[in-house]
Order: structure tokens, then C-alpha cells, then sequence
């Protein structure tokens, strides 16, 4: 459709003038609107997120007083505490001796007529030393060969006072065992 306008030319111009600064005026005035409603809601961001900043920097700032203070070190210090225990036990068990196999090797080759009155340990020389009375010399004497049969034991002192009596003999042994059966599980 076609309009038609019975304006004269001076006042079609005018209109057309008016028409386009009224449309030039609506642009600039949304434009500017546009541009105080951005600019309003970048500065209340930025007074939030200061705001934000502000709040967390005042958390960090408690927290690190709450680490400084004397619970955390009471903690840290048993931390270290039972880090040094734990230091401490390993050392020891790496230290340890295991005599219950060798023990109970020696209680397998003792003859059922043997009495044994004492055994006592010393780690330092990693000796045995087992004093008893036997029923008779020949138990004494299959004791001390199934000693040196055994690969728990390295050396065997033997005194010949055990063989003294033929009957209800008293011995001492001393026995050195072999590091490698001790020494681990």
C-alpha cells in the first residue's frame, strides 16, 4: 500500500526532519538509559564483590589465628610426639630378637630323662646357657649330638664335668646360636 502525502514539499521535509529527530532522540535517550542502568549494576557488583573480598579476607584472617593458636600447637606437638614413637618402635623392632623358634628347637632336641633347672639369655653374645640334670650320661651325651646336628646353633661348649656321673648327671651348656635363626621372624 502506498501513502500518500498532501503535504507541500517544505512541509513533507519538515516532517520528515521531525520524524527523524524524534526517532534520533528515542536512540540516544534508551542509549544513555541503557548505559546509566549498566554502569549502576557495574558499580554494585563491584560494592558486592568488595564487600565479598572484604568478608573472606576477615575468614582468612580468624583461620590463621585459629592455626597460630594453642590447640593447633598442642596437636602439632602430638603429631610429633607419636612420630617419634613410631620412629622408636621401628627402631627396636628392627633390634629385636627372635628366640621363640630357637627356643623351641632346643625343647625338641632335649630328651624326655633331661631336666632343665634354667635357661638364660644373653643377646649381647647371642648365647645360650641351659644348666640341668640328666637321668643318665648317655642322655647328656645324645643331647650334645643333636646340637651339633642342628643348624640353629653355630658353637657348643661342652665341659667335661657333665660326664662326671653316670647317673642323675648335672650339665651346663652354652650354646651360640646362629644370628641368621634370630634375628628375623
Amino acid at each position: 500500500m502506498k501513502r500518500i502525502n498532501l503535504l507541500p514539499k517544505t512541509a513533507q521535509r519538515a516532517l520528515q526532519l521531525r520524524f527523524f529527530a524524534d526517532q534520533l532522540l528515542f536512540f540516544w535517550a534508551w542509549f544513555i538509559i541503557s548505559l546509566v542502568f549498566f554502569l549502576g549494576l557495574t558499580y554494585t557488583a563491584k560494592i558486592y564483590l568488595s564487600s565479598q573480598v572484604t568478608n573472606l579476607d576477615s575468614q582468612i584472617d580468624s583461620n590463621k589465628l585459629i592455626l597460630k593458636s594453642s590447640d593447633n600447637e598442642l596437636l602439632k606437638q602430638q603429631v610429633e610426639g607419636l612420630d617419634n614413637q613410631i620412629k622408636t618402635i621401628k627402631s627396636l623392632q628392627s633390634q629385636h630378637y627372635y628366640w621363640s623358634e630357637t627356643l623351641i628347637e632346643l625343647a625338641k632336641l632335649l630328651p624326655s630323662d633331661i631336666s632343665v633347672e634354667s635357661v638364660t639369655l644373653k643377646r649381647a653374645t647371642n648365647q645360650i646357657r641351659i644348666e640341668g640334670i640328666a637321668d643318665n650320661r648317655e642322655s647328656v651325651l645324645k643331647f650334645w649330638a643333636d646340637v651339633h646336628k642342628s643348624d640353629y646353633f653355630v658353637s657348643i661348649d661342652f665341659p667335661l664335668a657333665n660326664l662326671n656321673k653316670a647317673t642323675d648327671d648335672p650339665f651346663t651348656f652354652t650354646l651360640v646360636v646362629n644370628k641368621d635363626r634370630i634375628k628375623s621372624p
